[in-house]
Formats: structure tokens, C-alpha cells, sequence
């Protein structure tokens, strides 16, 4: 057990506060003769400082072992490493010991027991406040609430300015793993991004990515100053890196105090192609087709088209508990084939035709007429894109 006196332990934490962690990995390498390394709970290298940005990108990231969960030390025999973890906050710190022999690991446990206080008042300083204004954002963002995107900026240390333009990415996966760590993903995600020269800020809800990205001023060169390809990119090395098949939506450009338009406009870009059937896509809001006019218009607006349009058989489902609704959307999925359209909702052919019938009895449409079925379809898939998204 180490015997550092107290003043000692003062004087560490006085350095990594003044000169961040090369001051304690200093300390613990001239005692212990090997390199070391230090990572947050993700295994993102905060020590040595990785300022290259042609570097690869698992060169940024250590794997730590599965054995380490629940230990405060262990020792990888293969690689003659040794983990010590420091817990903060909800969180944990690795300082890993390099090519230490088996007969050193207790002396240089002491000596990375020295560094503890130092290293885990550098973890919650550095965390504290930037945790609390990503957890405002997130909430801002995914729940809509009544906060003020100015109040918000104040907690940002100028991660965010209220004179630049932004816009929003969203990230999602076809299907998660239990085995998935999505904070891992998003400590990947944001690397890349910065190797690129996207500063951007990350946040992330349920199993959703969101990356806020700053722009130039001249919203109309947005596409000649963002390297879309590079930004792009990213999605192949994630996939692969973690096994993953992603989707991706982009919002439009907007000054920061309508960052949530820019939201709105990712969320519809991710969950428009899946209902109409794409997978692992990357989709521009602007690039939507004929639904870009559409969701570029007031929320009202766009809400008056499809209550217009199918309202008759939303009011008709909620006072009967019927699948009127259910039945149009498979049924236009299907390209209104009538029998796959029945085995999908388990039902009697007969009893499809029934409620193809009422349905235009109700909108007072002919199914067989073509500008009838595309005006439901679309009318459909908005309505479910809004519903998905908590819109209605």
C-alpha cells in the first residue's frame, strides 16, 4: 500500500489541475519505468495526447478488457498490462501500465494508487459541467420542452455560439445488441468527426445519435464547405468497427436559435425511408422528393393535409377500436394486393374487401382510382412519420 505523504497527494492534484495529466503520468513513469496510459470510461486516450489527425482511428481508443468490469485493478498476462480503474461521478478513469513484469505489478499499483485523488479531480472537473449541458440539450431537443437555447449556450464554454449556424445528424441502428455500448459509439462517432474538422457537440437518447455540427455563415455554400463525403464516411468504419448496420438523417442549416427545426427536419430524414422500406441509408432532408415540400411546412399544416385525408377513418378507429388505418397502410404497402394484404392482418379476404368498402364509404374515394391510392399513401406515410416522432 502506498505511504505518500499528503502534501504529496496536494501536490498532484495542484499539477493535473494546472497542467493536465501529462504532470501525474510523468510522476507515475519516472517511478515506475514503463509508459503508461490513461483513458475515460469509453478507453478514449486523454494521456498521451493523440493531436494528429491523420492518426487512425482505434489509434485514439484502448480495448479495455470485459475482465476489468467490476475491478478496481486487474492484470492482462498476454499483454503484460496493468488496469486500475478510478471511479468518479457515475463514471470511471483507466490508468494502464504497460509491459509491467508480473513481479512489478504491486509496486506499480502503489504508485498508480498515488495518483487517485489527482486523476479523478481532472476526470470530474472536465466531465461536470459538460455533462449537465449535454443532458440539457438532449432534453431541449428529444422532448421539446420549455427551456431556452440561450440558458443552454451559457453552460456550453462556448461549445456552442448563438451567431453561428448549425445542423443536426441523427444516428440510429437497424437493431441494438445487449453487448451494444452506445456511449463507445458516439465517443467513436465524435473522434472521427473532429479528425475531420467537425466540431461537433454529441448528445444521445434511448438509442438515438445526435450530432449538432457548426457550419460557415454562408448557409447557400453549405454543400461546397462541408466535406460530405469525409462526413459520410464515418458510417462504414462504425459499422464495421462494432457490427452495426446505421441510418442516418440530416437536417437543413439554421442559426442556432432554430436548432430544433434542423432537429425536426433529421428525425423526419430517419424515419421517413424506413416506413417506406429502406435500410442502412444516409437521407438529406432536402433530398425527400416530393415529401420535402411537404414537411417543410408548418406543423399545423402539414397535420390539417392528413386529418383532411384520412380523419374520417382516424375518428372512425378511435370510437369503434377498429383498423381501418392498419388496413389502408398494409394494404397500399402491398401495392393493394388484396390476399397478401389479408394473410399480413390475418384476416379473411372477405373481410378485407368489407373494410376497403367502408373506408370509402367514409373518405368518399374510389380505391381503384390511381390519384386516390397516392394521395393515401402519401397522406400515410406522413402521418405515421409524425406519429412516430411524438408530433400528433
Amino acid at each position: 500500500m502506498s505511504m505518500i505523504a499528503p502534501n504529496q497527494v496536494y501536490h498532484l492534484v495542484d499539477g493535473v489541475l494546472d497542467e493536465g495529466l501529462a504532470f501525474v503520468a510523468k510522476y507515475v513513469e519516472e517511478r515506475i519505468k514503463h509508459p503508461i496510459l490513461i483513458t475515460d470510461h469509453d478507453g478514449r486516450l486523454h494521456y498521451p495526447e493523440v493531436t494528429d489527425h491523420s492518426a487512425n482511428l482505434d489509434d485514439m481508443f484502448v480495448s479495455l478488457p470485459s475482465h476489468l468490469r467490476g475491478r478496481d485493478f486487474y492484470y492482462q498476462p498476454d499483454l503484460s498490462y496493468l488496469y486500475y480503474r478510478i471511479r468518479y461521478n457515475d463514471s470511471s478513469a483507466y490508468v494502464i501500465a504497460c509491459h509491467i513484469p508480473v513481479e512489478q505489478i504491486s509496486q506499480a499499483l502503489s504508485v498508480m494508487i498515488d495518483t487517485k485523488l489527482a486523476i479523478k479531480c481532472y476526470f470530474s472537473k472536465l466531465h461536470k459541467d459538460s455533462d449537465r449541458f449535454e443532458r440539457e440539450l438532449a432534453d431541449y431537443l428529444f422532448t421539446n420542452n420549455n427551456a431556452s437555447i440561450r440558458d443552454i449556450v451559457k453552460l456550453s464554454e462556448n461549445r456552442l455560439e448563438m451567431d453561428r449556424s448549425y445542423f443536426v445528424t441523427l444516428v440510429e441502428a437497424e437493431s441494438w445488441s445487449d453487448q451494444t455500448d452506445l456511449q463507445m459509439i458516439r465517443s467513436y462517432f465524435h473522434e472521427y468527426l473532429n479528425q475531420h474538422k467537425f466540431t461537433a457537440v454529441p448528445i444521445s437518447w434511448n438509442n438515438s445519435i445526435a450530432m449538432i455540427v457548426p457550419v460557415c455563415i454562408n448557409r447557400e455554400q453549405l454543400d461546397e464547405a462541408l466535406n460530405w463525403p469525409a462526413m459520410i464516411k464515418y458510417k462504414g468504419l462504425l459499422e464495421e468497427r462494432f457490427g452495426l448496420s446505421l441510418s442516418q438523417g440530416i437536417g437543413r442549416v439554421y442559426p442556432l436559435a432554430d436548432l430544433r427545426k434542423s432537429f425536426y427536419e433529421a428525425r423526419v430524414a430517419l424515419t421517413l425511408p424506413k416506413l417506406l422500406g429502406r435500410k442502412h441509408f444516409v437521407q438529406k432532408f432536402s433530398q425527400l422528393g416530393l415529401y420535402y415540400p411537404i414537411f417543410s411546412q408548418d406543423l399545423q399544416d402539414i397535420k390539417a393535409f392528413c386529418l383532411q385525408t384520412l380523419g374520417k377513418i382516424i375518428e372512425y378507429d378511435e370510437k369503434s377500436d377498429g383498423e381501418l388505418l392498419l388496413t389502408l397502410r398494409k394494404l397500399l404497402d402491398s401495392s393493394v394486393n388484396m390476399k397478401s394484404t389479408a394473410d399480413s392482418l390475418f384476416i379473411h379476404v372477405n373481410t378485407l374487401y368489407y373494410r376497403v368498402n367502408k373506408i370509402e364509404e367514409l373518405l368518399e374515394i374510389d380505391f381503384n382510382n390511381m390519384d386516390s391510392r397516392v394521395n393515401l399513401f402519401i397522406a400515410v406515410k406522413v402521418w405515421d412519420t409524425l406519429t412516430i416522432n411524438g408530433l400528433v
